[in-house]
């Protein structure tokens, strides 16, 4: 047979708050007395007389028995504000409250909606001890239903001043019902949930092993409240027995059971819940299957959580419990929970607590506040959150690592970065980009990469960079780039810049450049002629020098040589037309197809001298002549016009009255009409010429 323990079982911390405290004042050599049952279990009742602990019933009571000073323990249901009264009139009591903290913060609430003339309606049982002291706190306008009486909701209050609260071991399924009924009576009827958290974990985990085992045992007292509705929740699920001790338990119960389910009420000690479970494992404990992780010694060995005595500024991790709409309550191990207020919370645009918070949630939060008085102690999430923060930026100021913000406000010298947990930080526009920004407002919104430069806790003043951070960056990428670049290899690039000696195309962060020769076959007179900024093209790599960060690049060498075309397309002798692209003192040059051009010395212009050849035709103009030579490995191509088109009588007749107007002989014009010889110089022009194509 195989048993399981709910995960939530025995004694809640309220429970175990009472019996420390009461234990601390018996350590202490006190007279101690409780007024009434501590707790309603028994066992813990027989324990503590054995350490001394005393019962009374009634203030009366223990007045008459007061004979020197002694110590008086408010149970855990908690007592009336009158009685309260009655022991603070006795000067020989000291009194230590050992009230639940959600029976405390119920009373609160009773007590404030009653001085605001609400009535109030308790769901729960009257005879209660909780119920009993709550009367109290409430006032006069008060009515009790108990979760048994559905008849009591015709006489409920119709007026709109009512509220609806909780005994705080009630079922809160139940609760809701009651809700739901009386909504209809009442529609303005306002609720407040006022179950303990711990009661409703403890009924869950119950109903859900419920329901994986055969049979359910819930350890109690029959006097506890929540034993009983644990039972009740059980029940519904599978067969439940209730017990108080494990000789209680029926022996024929367990006869071809294979899985059994123990829970235990809140106020069951941890020494009962063992007790049963080695009885129904017939003392063998190796099998034993427990899923809870809380204590489980035996009397002999009984001991409490460990409560630890906190001091401002420790940093603590704690589970929610409860979260309300000022404030959320955090288990963090300590007598009573820990108090978040919602002005401890960073809250971005979360209007209300529930939406950050879910019961059970594992926090960090730092301690502001300890009250030793009133087991009070308070904590923040927002502190501590921002002080791990401050911590982060300076480590990152210091190292120069990079950190990540959202871009908050848009101011005229720059922008406000949000660097979470409630800082700010300052970048000035200057350093926002490596470009120059006009307008801020298009990074509204945006995650930012940066670097802190400069750091003043003291004044509460970050400044941040972008700039440094791209700048870094792009050097890391040149670098890079610099490294990978093969002379002869074909990338893209684009193109950035234009200039009159060439071009500059960026090839990956850095800049290349492509000389004005390199730019195309043909001849350009600007690179604008046939490039675009912001083009994208092809660059053969020529040479790389990383060491002076310095790239040539080439355009037309991407493309076919337009030279590989001349002897496919034309002969010696053939008679072509072509555009006159450029006049020099001894010819001219004639473009056969784009990026290959021929040249017309002067003397292959006409059958006559002439002085220059912007005598008888200008650049752009469409020419005929006839090819006398092709060498392709020189790249040149002899041209001439002369040979193609003979001048006529009217063209000569037209330039001696042109030369005699000039005071020139026909000497001059006809004297090397004959000499079709070229100088060496003017053959090295051409070659100089070519060579640069």
């Amino acid at each position: 047979m195989q048993v399981f323990l709910a995960e939530y079982a025995g004694f809640c911390r309220g429970v175990k708050n009472a019996l420390e405290l009461t234990l601390r004042e018996v350590s202490r050599g006190k007279k101690v007395y409780t007024l009434g049952p501590l707790v309603h279990n028994k066992q813990v009742i027989q324990y503590l007389a054995a350490k001394g602990v005393q019962l009374v019933t009634s203030v009366q009571e223990l007045v008459n028995e007061v004979a020197s000073e002694i110590t008086v323990i408010i149970r855990a249901h908690g007592i009336s504000p009158v009685l309260y009264q009655d022991l603070q009139a006795d000067k020989r009591i000291t009194i230590v409250d050992a009230t639940c903290p959600f029976v405390k913060r119920l009373q609160k609430i009773a007590h404030q909606y009653g001085q605001k003339g609400y009535n109030i309606i308790i769901f729960g049982n009257r005879y209660h001890p909780e119920v009993q002291a709550l009367l109290g706190w409430a006032g006069e306008n008060t009515t009790v239903i108990d979760p048994q009486q559905n008849d009591a909701l015709a006489e409920m209050p119709l007026s709109s001043k009512t509220i609806l609260i909780s005994q705080t071991t009630q079922r809160e399924d139940c609760f809701w019902s009651l809700v739901k009924k009386l909504k209809v009576i009442n529609p303005e009827l306002e609720v407040r949930n006022t179950i303990c958290k711990a009661t409703m974990f403890r009924q869950g985990a119950a109903a859900k092993l419920a329901a994986t085992v055969d049979l359910m045992f819930v350890v109690g007292d029959p006097q506890s409240a929540n034993t009983h509705k644990l039972t009740q929740v059980c029940r519904e699920v599978v067969k439940t027995y209730q017990i108080a001790e494990a000789w209680e338990i029926p022996g024929e119960s367990l006869a071809g059971v294979e899985r059994v389910g123990v829970t235990a009420g809140a106020s069951t000690p941890p020494w009962t819940i063992k007790e049963v479970m080695v009885k129904m494992e017939n003392g063998k404990l190796d099998n034993l299957e427990d899923t809870r992780t809380e204590d489980t010694s035996t009397e002999e060995g009984f001991s409490f959580q460990e409560i630890r005595d906190y001091r401002p500024g420790d940093a603590v991790k704690g589970k929610v419990v409860l979260v309300e709409e000022e404030q959320v309550l955090v288990d963090i191990g300590y007598k009573s929970e820990a108090i978040l207020p919602r002005n401890e919370i960073i809250l971005e645009e979360e209007p209300s607590l529930k939406d950050k918070f879910a019961v059970g949630d594992e926090i960090d939060l730092l301690v502001l506040r300890v009250n030793q008085q009133e087991d009070k102690i308070i904590v923040s999430q927002k502190r501590l959150e921002r002080e791990r923060r401050w911590k982060e930026i300076e480590e990152s100021a210091e190292t120069g690592t990079t950190m990540q913000g959202i871009v908050k406000e848009v101011v005229p010298a720059g922008i406000i970065v949000d660097l979470d947990s409630g800082i700010e930080a300052f970048m000035p526009g200057s350093l926002v980009d490596v470009r120059y920004i006009p307008d801020f407002t298009q990074f509204m919104g945006q995650e930012f990469s940066f670097k802190v430069i400069e750091l003043n806790r003291e004044r509460d003043k970050i400044i941040l960079s972008r700039k440094l951070l791209l700048e870094e960056e792009a050097e890391k990428q040149k670098k890079e780039v610099l490294a990978s670049l093969k002379e002869d290899e074909i990338i893209k690039g684009i193109v950035k810049r234009l200039t009159d000696f060439g071009a500059f195309v960026d090839v990956g962060g850095i800049d290349g450049l492509v000389h004005i020769s390199e730019v195309s076959w043909q001849r350009v007179g600007h690179p604008q002629e046939v490039l675009k900024v912001g083009e994208e093209v092809n660059v053969k790599v020529l040479e790389v020098i990383p060491e002076r960060e310095r790239i040539s690049l080439s355009i037309r060498r991407t493309q076919l040589d337009p030279w590989t075309r001349i002897n496919k397309e034309f002969t010696v002798g053939e008679i072509i037309t072509g555009r006159v692209t450029r006049i020099v003192n001894f010819g001219a040059f004639v473009e056969l197809i784009p990026g290959a051009e021929g040249l017309v010395h002067i003397s292959q212009m006409a059958d006559f001298h002439v002085n220059h050849p912007s005598e008888i035709i200008r650049e752009g103009e469409d020419v005929e002549a006839k090819i006398l030579d092709i060498n392709v490995d020189n790249k040149r191509i002899s041209l001439s016009m002369k040979k193609a088109r003979p001048a006529s009588r009217n063209f000569l007749q037209s330039s001696s009255q042109e030369s005699e107007s000039q005071n020139v002989t026909l000497g001059d014009v006809f004297g090397d009409l004959f000499n079709n010889s070229r100088t060496a110089k003017e053959e090295e022009v051409e070659e100089n010429e070519n060579e640069n194509e």
